[in-house]
């Protein structure tokens, strides 16, 4: 990707522009990167750089710099831009409502999720996605809180289950249920904490921590940020030994050493049922996590996404029911 040569095209030019090259390029924009745009789409980096090329040759102009971490859009492609990301909505909604007429919903949705929920709930859509339709290939995509909204608002997502501390918000959110934060360590490491207390409490406030050795996302990240914030106000230090962006090496460390971490109940529901871990509920009324199902502000809400979007909260209320998922 650099200086973009022109060549000779032929008459039409518009017939070898495609769908599929355009979202190409929404992709890289986004991410900022081959590699970033590569694992989004599931694509060989080497056929997204050769759909760029051919887009570039088309344009008569480069569409990005190169920069030591990745890419940048050129003014030529942040004009294209604002014309692609539209064309490419209508064209889904096109397809969407096709589909819809004939009886028919398929294709691929792409739905996020936050760690804490993504086993359980993915199994769960597996299974009833797979029985009522069958023509639909679902695309989970796991991360944090804030790398879901990111993509949200990008529109590489459809739907999304995450955590949510705040109201406002550039999508759209429905909350399927609240569940207070909690302080988790294993059992030894709880008990041996707080024997000199007398045992380990039934709740315990932000101050209580202190001094406490915590194992916890790096930021940004929405309870890391939500703690320092609180702790600032409160003039409460925390003391961080270990930053992790991987709630299975959170998991790893807690278990393996003496160190504690913050995680909403469904996060270690499976450890605390097997007694491996324990946990105490943190009293203040600032740590309670919403967890909501997000529709992304900026793609159609097709019939696929609308239908899946309709199982969640169900699926969401039989866990709850199940115990294998607590609210507040």
């Amino acid at each position: 990707m650099g200086a973009g040569t022109q060549t000779g095209l032929g008459t039409d030019v518009n017939q070898e522009l495609t769908l599929k090259a355009l979202t190409t390029f929404v992709a890289v924009a986004h991410a900022g990167s081959v590699s970033g745009a590569a694992a989004q789409l599931g694509l060989a980096q080497s056929a997204i750089s050769r759909q760029v090329a051919e887009l570039e040759r088309m344009f008569g102009g480069a569409l990005f710099y190169r920069t030591g971490r990745g890419v940048r859009p050129t003014a030529l492609a942040e004009h294209v831009l604002e014309d692609a990301a539209p064309l490419l909505s209508r064209a889904r909604q096109l397809v969407d409502r096709a589909r819809g007429q004939a009886g028919n919903v398929a294709g691929v949705l792409t739905v996020g999720l936050v760690p804490a929920v993504a086993p359980l709930l993915a199994s769960r859509l597996y299974a009833v996605v797979g029985e009522r339709l069958p023509a639909l290939r679902l695309r989970i995509v796991e991360g944090y809180s804030g790398d879901i909204e990111t993509r949200l608002t990008q529109g590489s997502v459809d739907l999304a289950v995450l955590n949510r501390y705040r109201a406002e918000g550039r999508n759209s959110y429905r909350r399927l249920f609240d569940t207070p934060l909690m302080l988790v360590g294993s059992r030894v490491s709880m008990r041996a904490q707080w024997r000199a207390a007398g045992g380990v409490p039934a709740s315990m406030t932000l101050r209580q921590m202190a001094g406490v050795p915590l194992v916890l996302p790096a930021p940004p990240n929405a309870i890391r940020n939500l703690l320092d914030v609180l702790g600032s106000a409160q003039r409460t230090g925390l003391n961080v030994c270990m930053e992790a962006n991987s709630s299975v090496v959170i998991k790893r460390i807690l278990a393996d050493h003496t160190a504690f971490s913050v995680l909403p109940y469904h996060a270690v529901a499976a450890e605390l049922d097997s007694g491996e871990f324990e946990a105490v509920a943190l009293s203040d009324r600032a740590l309670r996590q919403s967890v909501v199902l997000a529709t992304s502000s900026q793609r159609p809400f097709t019939q696929a996404a609308r239908q899946v979007a309709q199982m969640i909260p169900k699926l969401a209320e039989a866990l709850l029911a199940e115990g294998r998922w607590r609210r507040t």
